[in-house]
């Protein structure tokens, strides 16, 4: 029943809308080519779809461990294949790819934030990595999951956050000798 339940979610959380072009829709169904024109075609549509389908993920996530595996993997191509579209600048084999640390997902949660609400933007030029190389971040990639994860419980747990503190905590994660091995020259 729950395996069933989620995937009618994923489903409906990326759902074609009336009015909304056979590319959108395309893209929506994980078809990479499609995300790829719409990025170059319409940016704010695309960020708009990307969002979509970061927050059907996020809900996948968790629910872990049930629903379809299938449209996960749908899901997580499509939001891969629209990040690197949106979100670089760098070449199809993304070598070096830049890493922007407040994420969308933790943009908006930071946009709910008591205290720290307005004072950051998504994808803030001021908080950006260069990875190492493809292996390292090309799109929107698990342990890229696992840390917005960490950050959004973080802001959920600490209402009275300074600007200082949230900075402590990025600095915290991304000095994880895993994080380092990504991010050579930090951030």
């Amino acid at each position: 029943m729950l395996s069933s339940l989620l995937l009618v979610l994923l489903t409906q959380a990326i759902a074609c809308t009336p009015g909304e072009t056979s590319l959108v829709c395309s893209c929506k169904a994980g078809m990479v080519s499609a995300c790829v024109t719409l990025a170059a075609d319409d940016t704010r549509k695309a960020a708009q779809v990307l969002d979509q389908v970061q927050e059907a993920l996020e809900q996948a996530s968790l629910m872990a461990g049930e629903g379809d595996e299938n449209k996960t993997k749908q899901l997580q191509a499509t939001a891969e294949s629209l990040s690197q579209s949106l979100g670089s600048s760098e070449p199809p084999q993304c070598k070096g790819q830049e890493h922007h640390l407040i994420s969308r997902p933790i943009a908006r949660q930071l946009s709910k934030h008591p205290t720290l609400r307005g004072l950051y933007t998504p994808r803030d030029p001021r908080f950006v990595a260069r990875a190492r190389d493809e292996q390292a971040h090309c799109g929107y990639q698990q342990w890229h999951r696992d840390v917005d994860e960490e950050v959004i419980r973080w802001l959920n747990g600490n209402s009275k956050a300074t600007p200082q503190g949230f900075m402590d905590k990025l600095r915290d994660i991304y000095s994880r000798p895993e994080m380092k091995a990504r991010f050579p020259d930090g951030f």
